[in-house]
């Protein structure tokens, strides 16, 4: 039995969240259903403008 290549075997990530005053970097781990669970956010401040 061959294992399909289509299948993914990604068990994290890390993902840029976009917000207002500041960006957010998540880390997501895949659970046994599927879906991605966020387990940290670590936020990134924008530099002030002047």
């Amino acid at each position: 039995m061959t294992k399909s290549n289509t299948a993914s075997t990604k068990t994290h990530r890390y993902e840029l969240v976009h917000g207002e005053g500041a960006d957010f970097v998540a880390y997501q781990r895949r659970r046994e259903d599927g879906l991605w669970q966020t387990f940290a956010t670590w936020m990134i401040p924008q530099a002030a403008c002047s």
